[in-house]
């Protein structure tokens, strides 16, 4: 090496150490900044070449080795929408709303509603005057669109579909749900009897037009004990039945010339109708127990036409051979007529329920309506948690998946990273969820403005994730992930460079001065 060459590994080492110096300055400064990855600088021996033989001679350059695979300090802010990854993966961002947009990643968690130029909807405000609204959309502190997945119709969600997410008032105010299941949990009083007050709930539930309808459930005992029946109420409802269900019919029998079954008989005086044998007269027991109060029976086949009719129950009597009816009756015997009591309705089959107070049948039921503004309900109910104890008509829970069209109040994060709506009518909705992006090689990212990453090939492709269906990350809601630089070490390496920054300046000095010397001599 000539004696100039003596030069460059103290001007390679000046150069190297500044490097690092203005790495370690970087990585200070943004010691706070959400998301931030910090830079270690290291070094590569450079080999100069000789006529014979390499040597180590040549000197040092520095290498920046990233670490955007080190988990950052997390921070506790109480926002709602601040969320912090633990583990891999990042979040997704776009510049644009929509169209061809690149997509950026990052690991700052902190983010914000903002509207968007040009894009609006038209609303019907509370007056009835449409209004054109501003759109909100959730946000980076770039202002980059954060991308999410919406709320399919039966609530899951899909990865692929992920895309900038509109979270303003009125983002769901045409979205609602139409109730396909429900749910009872409600215990029966075991003492109450044949005859007694129905005990009723109301369920709210959604027709087809996502319109709140508000069904009362009546249950009444039967004569059979252990024994259950369900009536429906429920305003502007048009028709409805709710199975499983038969319609209930109760006949007489004529055998031969001779009248030996039965006859119903017509009592106008206490307005009741009774099934009894032709020949005695006695009573036929049982022969209404499918009724309860309220139900409707219609007759056919008798010889009065004011019998002919469909006519209310508000009682059932005389071990239940005997119907107490609300309306007028006109009184005669059917004799040896053939007549026809049937249900005006299907009959909902009973809850039976064991000694032990457990439900044995049924363990779901169908529920079908018409309303009158034409539109209907069609539902799934299941009432297999339902109890028949001593004590007190109770209600443990309900529950049905109908949501009505409502305003949008507020949105917040859970941990499982679904974005949670609060809304007008009461309901807290999941109305999107936020997957996560990794990569093979994190480190490989390419390093954009507003601390972003860009994938490269060096990275691999983005693989996307859903945390609550992975173990390789979580979320805490309420939280950001600050920089993982660690401010002792920053400093610690900041003393060592610094002196090894002054050990290749006094080398290059003393080489200087060696020069100087070498070349007075010559001279």
């Amino acid at each position: 090496m000539s004696g100039y060459g003596l030069f460059q590994p103290a001007t390679l080492g000046m150069q190297s150490q500044a490097h690092r110096l203005s790495t370690i300055g970087v990585n200070i400064a943004n010691v706070n900044t959400g998301g931030f990855k910090r830079t270690d600088t290291e070094f590569e021996t450079l080999l100069s070449d000789t006529s014979f033989q390499q040597s180590d001679l040549g000197g040092v350059k520095p290498y920046a080795r990233s670490t955007n695979d080190v988990q950052g300090l997390i921070t506790p802010t109480q926002g709602p929408l601040d969320l912090a990854i633990t583990g891999d993966g990042f979040f997704a961002v776009q510049p644009e709303i929509s169209g061809t947009t690149e997509v950026y990643f990052t690991r700052d968690g902190s983010f914000n509603v903002n509207t968007v130029d040009g894009q609006t909807s038209s609303v019907t405000s509370d007056d009835g005057a449409t209004i054109s609204v501003a759109n909100g959309y959730l946000v980076d502190k770039n202002g980059y669109f954060l991308l999410g997945s919406a709320a399919e119709s039966d609530g899951s969600f899909s990865s692929s579909a992920a895309a900038p997410m509109r979270v303003d008032q009125y983002a769901f105010t045409d979205t609602g749900q139409t109730t396909t299941t429900a749910a009872l949990e409600i215990n029966l009083p075991a003492n109450n009897e044949f005859g007694s007050t129905a005990e009723t709930f109301t369920l709210r539930t959604y027709d087809t037009n996502f319109a709140e309808r508000n069904i009362s459930f009546d249950f009444s005992p039967t004569q059979t004990e252990n024994q259950w029946r369900i009536n429906v109420r429920a305003d502007n409802l048009t028709s409805s039945t709710l199975g499983p269900g038969t319609t209930a019919t109760t006949s007489t029998t004529i055998d031969g010339v001779v009248a030996t079954d039965t006859q119903f008989v017509f009592d106008a005086a206490s307005k009741t109708v009774q099934l009894s044998n032709t020949a005695s007269g006695s009573a036929e027991n049982g022969a209404f127990l499918s009724y309860i109060a309220g139900d409707q029976i219609t007759f056919a086949g008798a010889a009065n036409a004011g019998n002919n009719s469909t006519f209310t129950i508000s009682n059932v009597i005389n071990n239940g051979s005997t119907l107490v009816l609300e309306e007028n009756v006109v009184g005669e015997s059917t004799g040896t007529l053939a007549v026809t009591g049937t249900s005006a309705a299907a009959l909902t089959n009973p809850l039976t329920f064991s000694s032990s107070g457990e439900l044995t049948t049924p363990t779901s039921m169908d529920f079908t309506a018409t309303w009158s503004d034409g539109e209907t309900s069609t539902f799934t109910l299941d009432p297999s948690a339902m109890s028949q104890f001593n004590g007190d008509f109770t209600v443990f829970r309900s529950s049905q998946n109908g949501l009505a069209q409502a305003n949008l109040n507020n949105v917040s994060f859970d941990n499982n990273g679904q974005v949670l709506g609060s809304f007008s009518d009461g309901t807290q909705r999941a109305i999107y969820k936020v997957p996560l992006y990794d990569f093979i090689n994190p480190n490989g990212l390419e390093t954009a403005n507003g601390m972003v990453f860009k994938e490269t090939a060096a990275s691999g492709s983005a693989t996307v994730f859903f945390t609550d269906e992975s173990d390789r990350a979580s979320f805490i809601s309420g939280a950001i992930e600050l920089s993982n630089v660690d401010i002792t070490a920053e400093f610690t390496l900041m003393v060592k460079t610094q002196a090894a920054y002054n050990m290749s300046a006094t080398s290059f000095k003393t080489i200087d001065e060696m020069t100087i010397v070498a070349r007075d001599l010559k001279a």
